[in-house]
């Protein structure tokens, strides 16, 4: 590849094994004497593989890392029979790993790297590689190898170890249970693409802009990329068709880093999720990782301490406003949390999550301790000052509960403590919408205006405000998306300009290339025409 520098060959203790040994090893009935594994993509592996091999799926960049170990390769594979075979590594007496063709070993290439994990005190194995790789082995001891291709019903034959049942795996954030096909228990990656399920029958559902009862307006009054969109003929249509090829986009490009992965790939992919796989306690869902290259990372850490959060900076092309989106904090995050709205002198945190939905916690309560008391979390201080309450007339669960707490670094006492505003919004159900445009439309002016007064009685410039439902994608990437489109739009009429290009689609692509699934759900995304709309006729 252009820009890679030549691999150069490395003297290690490391073993180099012909296809003849390999082959001899194969047919020695002998527990325990060769695991092998298979680091090629996961669809190179079940279009064929050597016998007896697993599939082992993990970023170059995990690899490379000193405390990603041998024994936390256990956790990425799906399948219990695969994981209760790996876990006996250090019994075995050869451990053997191919790619596709390698013939020798670099300081670059992921074998080098998984060869290095197995250097153990407790391990006796003898380490190595299959020189020539599968491509070598295949043109001699093709016998020796299984072809495993996806039937018809989604299955994979009996070839590979017994898997989970279909209904076994819990939901996700991002679904209603649904039966996962048995092709993503070879991969841990193939099964957190939801994309690759909820697309399959392409469009099954449209969604009509809802317009203002009661309010006549001018169809100048809207840009033109939206009079289409409320036409009866065609517009619902254009918008699940315009949502769509967002989820596309996403789902070729976590396909593209699922392969990217599982191949030799030396160069960092610019879409990299390796550190939220790596630290996957500090994740409230298996699926929901920031990316490397927008995720917020904590500053204040010693040596040996982890700068990971599962938060993202966030923001649309043609705007100034930067949120930082994130997940509900766990209790094991909460100090996490409260660092970065104090490092990145965030002064408003927008809730958009009851704390409990069905029965299940969406988000924890990250700031109940200091109610009585005040809460220390590391060097954070945290003091409860009062909490209100505005009720909507027509319905309390579009409640908006405005906390303040006093927020100090005890690291730090030259630096003045200072005023957090948490605005906690109970009217938004997981996976849906709000009642009516007009409430979320309602939070947006109260947030805007709390940033603009902490700006204000500030004497530094203050950092993004902070947004979080319960996985930060949802919810979260709506708000965003809302208030971000208004505001571009704010600054283009001023010009006396119009828009013709889809600008929330337009934001949300944007988004997406810089968290997961912001704006998850075609009903979502409506909704933020619905709010764009409703904020530039007049109803709100």
């Amino acid at each position: 590849m252009p820009g890679l520098s030549p691999l150069t060959p490395v003297t290690t203790s490391f073993e180099e094994y012909s296809s003849d040994s390999l082959a001899s090893l194969i047919k020695n009935p002998s527990k325990n004497l060769v695991l092998l594994l298979d680091l090629r993509s996961f669809s190179m592996f079940t279009t064929n593989h050597i016998k007896s091999s697993l599939n082992i799926c993990v970023p170059s960049t995990l690899l490379k890392r000193g405390s990603f170990s041998a024994d936390k390769i256990t956790d990425t594979l799906v399948g219990e029979a695969d994981k209760d075979i790996f876990k006996e590594w250090p019994k075995y007496e050869n451990i053997i790993l191919y790619d596709n063709e390698t013939s020798s070993l670099s300081e670059n290439c992921p074998l080098f790297h998984l060869c290095k994990k197995f250097k153990s005190p407790n391990c006796k194995a003898k380490i190595g590689y299959l020189k020539g790789g599968f491509t070598a082995f295949f043109n001699q001891y093709a016998d020796l190898c299984e072809k495993s291709v996806v039937n018809g019903t989604g299955t994979v034959p009996s070839t590979f170890p017994r898997r989970r049942s279909l209904m076994s795996r819990k939901p996700g954030p991002f679904t209603c249970p649904t039966p996962i096909i048995e092709l993503s228990g070879v991969n841990p990656f193939f099964s957190n693409i939801r994309q690759n399920i909820e697309l399959s029958s392409g469009i099954t559902e449209t969604i009509p802009i809802r317009l203002p009862e009661g309010i006549t307006f001018d169809k100048s009054q809207i840009p033109a990329f939206m009079r289409e969109l409320i036409k009866d003929d065609g517009g619902k249509m254009k918008l699940a068709e315009a949502f769509q090829e967002i989820e596309r986009t996403e789902q070729r490009r976590l396909q593209s880093l699922m392969l990217q992965n599982s191949n030799q790939v030396t160069a960092d992919c610019p879409f990299s999720i390796s550190a939220g796989m790596e630290k996957g306690t500090k994740n409230r869902y298996n699926n929901i990782w920031p990316y490397d290259h927008t995720r917020v990372k904590i500053n204040d850490c010693k040596e040996g301490d982890c700068d990971y959060v599962n938060a993202s900076f966030v923001q649309a092309e043609g705007c100034d406003k930067r949120y930082i989106a994130t997940q509900g904090p766990l209790p094991a995050t909460y100090e996490d949390f409260w660092k970065i709205v104090w490092e990145q002198n965030s002064q408003v945190i927008v809730m958009l999550t009851k704390e409990e939905e069905a029965g299940r916690i969406q988000c924890h309560r990250y700031w109940s301790q200091c109610k009585i008391n005040s809460a220390k979390f590391g060097p954070i201080e945290l003091k409860f000052i009062s909490e209100t309450s505005h009720c909507s007339v027509e319905n309390n669960n579009n409640t908006i509960v405005t906390r303040k707490f006093k927020l100090t670094n005890l690291n730090h006492p030259e630096i003045p403590a200072r005023e957090i505003t948490q605005l906690h919004f109970l009217g938004w159900p997981d996976f849906g919408i709000p009642d009516s445009p007009i409430h979320i439309l309602n939070l947006i002016e109260v947030a805007n205006l709390t940033q603009l007064q902490a700006a204000q009685s500030s004497q530094h410039a203050i950092g993004p405000m902070i947004v979080h439902c319960s996985a930060g994608c949802g919810r979260t990437g709506a708000f965003c998306t809302i208030d971000s489109c208004l505001t571009i739009l704010n600054n283009i009429r001023e010009q006396g300009l119009d828009v013709s290009q889809d600008l929330v689609q337009k934001v949300v692509l944007k988004f997406r290339e810089q968290r997961l699934s912001l704006v998850q759900t075609l009903r979502q995304y409506v909704f933020c025409y619905e709010a764009v709309l409703w904020k530039l006729v007049g109803a709100a």
